[in-house]
């Protein structure tokens, strides 16, 4: 009898992970949702409108808002192209209906010129707006936390599409509470406005991804566009979008043959380019647009290439910088099938991401010793220097942990990061990124993971290793939204727990979030200066980092009170990174007596050695010697950076623009002393007796070292 076979046990089946989409809250949760999240922006914009009346205009911010004014009293682009318009029109617009005085300042040199010079043409806005000069800054400034409301939308409909309601609001208390959006959501510059609107063009590709259309595609395209009208950096987008778009076909199945899916979705891409590209001409008022490639004077590597012979005979510049580079740089597109072709971009755009290379890339120095031949007409010279293997540049010098150098390090965003966030965002943060790597998600839940990790990974490396500019937190703010998202799958995460494990992480959500406001509320209003204790906070010495990161200038209307009640009528010594000269109180009516400290012998020199004769004859100059009295010197200075200060002579116009120009470490001799105190954490304030002066006697007997 035959026997019967044995039956095979049945192959086990994985459960496939499977993500439910958090559910929509009832109409009774979705008021109390709406009302928190009303609450929390009401909070932020009351913290942003509050400290923005306590600090005056930074060192980007006095050029951008007469920039700004120009656009829309002249409807042309060309002062300050090296950022996009749109969000100096935001700021501009209720300052340009307050009726400045502008027309004089279209009859000087700085606006006549070929190349407007936006430094003098805003030291001239100025000084014709003396008397009203800090209300314009704080009526401009008021519409700028519009920029971080929209952020915060953005954040919270992201976060709550992938984790549900509650963690949106955990996202968007991070992102409100961030004491560094905090301090650039109210300035009149490019970074956070570009961020918000960023990360709002990306939230809308992110939503046609998941469902495809025309019509996505279209709203995408348009925003694109916006985001490319706010800062240069945007342009990363056209190079992580498509990524984001090959992700998401590769993992995520979806109905139709992948011929007709890869078919459409390159007819949707050429769809998002078009609008991108006619916001961008529409945002520029089509000003340029069709002028032919090769017409364009560039000097950037990236629009350049090298001229026949190494050397060509280049048109004459006002500007010092292209007057050096255009020798050495051609016209890539000269020479070539496209040198006719039309531009379908504004001049103005072409010409500012041009502006915006040269600093990403550093100015080469072969070209910078090149030029100097070429100017003593030595040609064959130049020649040689500019055919130099040679690839080193320069460019800003660089500060970090006490460190001063020419060129940056790979990990100083890395650092910023964790010197400038608050200690519970960080605990957050980390966590996150922990259960990223550990959490087990759909295919569909890893294409949505990767969409908020691909921005900010794209930012950091390409800051890090593709350009030399260390200059501050802000050059990555772009990726905050991203992180403060993510953040939020905390939330679900702490949910799926089961009884004292979930109190647990509850809690500990809690205490982070906590720990995050109050070092925020601590810091205020100075937010600028904002350092976790970690890090050693903003008074520590030396600081971990300068510049925007914690001077920036912000100080001078702080300082100025203070003199006022302390030390009325006496002088004091003012050494100023900022690009407002202190003389505008005296045009004001309130008389400021200030002088410029003694530099360090041979670091200090007058700006333009072809000044006219009235210029040279009203100089004041800085004082001859050390005396004991009252200094009030700004922390980027104190520990080595360079800089260009204003004269304190009578306020005539000829002398009113920055007069001379430091080497670097031209007042770090005042490391010598403790300041008696801090103002707003970015002006160290001294007061040096006899036995002061006579310490530092000897740094005025020998040429000064090369840094700290």
């Amino acid at each position: 009898m035959a026997r019967k076979p044995r039956p095979q046990a049945a192959a086990p089946v994985e459960t496939p992970v499977v993500e439910i989409p958090p559910p929509s809250p009832g109409p009774r949760r979705a008021f109390w949702i709406g009302l928190a999240v009303a609450a929390i922006l009401g909070v932020h914009m009351a913290l942003a409108e509050r400290s923005l009346f306590s600090e005056n205009a930074t060192v980007d911010e006095v050029a951008h808002l007469p920039a700004g004014v120009t656009y829309w009293d002249k409807h042309t682009f060309r002062l300050y192209r090296h950022n996009p318009p749109l969000v100096k029109m935001v700021a501009a617009l209720p300052v340009w209906l307050a009726n400045p005085v502008l027309e004089p300042l279209y009859q000087r040199r700085a606006w006549t010129q070929r190349e407007p010079a936006q430094l003098n043409f805003s030291q001239d806005f100025a000084y014709a707006n003396a008397d009203r000069y800090f209300e314009l800054f704080d009526l401009a400034r008021m519409v700028m936390p519009l920029f971080s409301i929209l952020g915060g939308l953005v954040v919270f409909a992201w976060s709550s599409r992938l984790y549900g309601a509650t963690a949106g609001l955990l996202s968007l208390a991070l992102w409100c509470f961030c004491p560094n959006v905090l301090a650039h959501g109210r300035l009149v510059t490019t970074d956070l406005g570009s961020t918000a609107i960023g990360a709002g063009a990306t939230f809308l590709f992110w939503l046609y991804l998941r469902r495809p259309s025309w019509g996505r595609a279209a709203v995408a395209g348009v925003a694109l566009g916006l985001a490319q009208l706010s800062k240069f950096s945007m342009l990363l987008l056209y190079f992580v979008w498509p990524f984001l778009w090959a992700v998401r076909l590769a993992l995520v199945p979806a109905e139709g043959q992948w011929g007709r899916r890869i078919g459409l979705g390159l007819g949707h891409a050429a769809l998002v380019v078009a609008l991108s590209v006619l916001t961008i001409d529409f945002g520029y008022l089509f000003e340029g647009v069709g002028k032919p490639l090769g017409s364009f004077e560039f000097a950037s590597s990236s629009l350049t290439t090298t001229p026949p012979g190494g050397i060509r005979s280049a048109p004459t510049s006002e500007n010092p910088l292209f007057r050096m580079l255009w020798p050495f740089a051609e016209n890539r597109f000269r020479g070539t099938f496209l040198e006719r072709f039309p531009s379908p971009l504004p001049e103005h755009y072409l010409l500012g991401f041009d502006e915006q290379k040269i600093e990403a890339d550093g100015i080469p120095l072969r070209f910078m010793e090149a030029s100097r031949a070429l100017a003593a007409g030595d040609v064959e010279t130049a020649r040689r220097l500019a055919a130099s293997p040679d690839r080193s540049v320069g460019g800003y010098l660089v500060y970090l942990n006490g460190e001063i150098r020419g060129s940056g390090w790979w990990y100083y965003y890395l650092a910023t990061l964790a010197y400038k966030v608050p200690e519970g965002t960080l605990l957050i943060l980390m966590a996150s990124l922990a259960l990223l790597v550990v959490g087990r998600r759909s295919r569909e839940g890893w294409a949505d993971e990767i969409a908020l990790w691909a921005v900010p990974t794209v930012i950091l490396f390409a800051m890090s290793f593709l350009t030399d500019i260390n200059l501050g937190l802000r050059y990555i703010l772009a990726v905050f939204p991203y992180l403060y998202i993510q953040a939020g799958k905390l939330v679900p995460w702490a949910e799926r727990l089961a009884g004292r494990a979930r109190s647990i992480a509850r809690a500990g959500i809690v205490v982070c979030l906590v720990l995050t406001v109050a070092a925020t509320l601590m810091i205020h209003p100075s937010y600028l200066a904002y350092f976790n204790a970690v890090s050693g906070g903003p008074d520590r010495t030396p600081p971990r980092l300068i510049d925007s990161n914690l001077d920036w200038g912000q100080d001078l209307i702080d300082l100025r009170e203070w003199c006022r009640e302390n030390i009325p009528g006496e002088p004091i010594g003012l050494a100023y990174f900022g690009q407002i000269n202190p003389s505008i109180f005296t045009l004001r009516g309130d008389r400021f007596d200030w002088f410029l400290p003694p530099p360090r012998p041979g670091t200090l020199n007058r700006m333009d050695a072809a000044a006219n004769p009235l210029q040279l004859a009203r100089l004041t100059g800085p004082a001859t010697e050390l005396k004991p009295g009252w200094y009030a010197v700004s922390a980027t200075l104190v520990h080595g950076l360079k800089w260009r200060f204003y004269d304190p002579t009578p306020h005539f116009q000829e002398v009113w623009a920055p007069a001379w120009s430091s080497e670097p470490d031209v007042y770090g001799y005042f490391r010598l002393f403790r300041p008696e105190r801090r103002i707003g954490h970015s002006i160290d304030l001294y007061h040096l007796t006899a036995d002061d002066v006579a310490r530092a006697a000897d740094v005025f007997k020998a040429p000064a070292a090369s840094g700290p």
